[in-house]
């Protein structure tokens, strides 16, 4: 059986919520997207971004990271109209 150590969660959580700690910035998000689709064989078109993008939003639970990729699925959707 595991143990955690007294005070961990809050040194975490003082870490994320520090000035030191940058959540990804969107080129940085699109970055990691693409070189999914590249590795995987996939063409990086503008669809296979965008579903690549909202695939992430549902799984994230990080609200800075989240926030980055929103940010980034509206430059996308700005971008192709």
């Amino acid at each position: 059986m595991s143990q955690q150590l007294p005070g961990a969660g809050r040194a975490i959580t003082d870490y994320f919520n520090s000035p030191s700690f940058h959540a990804p910035k969107e080129s940085e998000l699109l970055e990691a997207v693409m070189h999914e689709l590249m590795k995987s064989g996939r063409t990086p078109s503008n669809k296979a971004i965008i579903a690549s993008v909202i695939d992430r939003l549902e799984q994230e639970v990080d609200e800075s990271v989240l926030e980055g990729y929103r940010n980034l699925l509206a430059q996308i959707l700005a971008g192709t109209r």
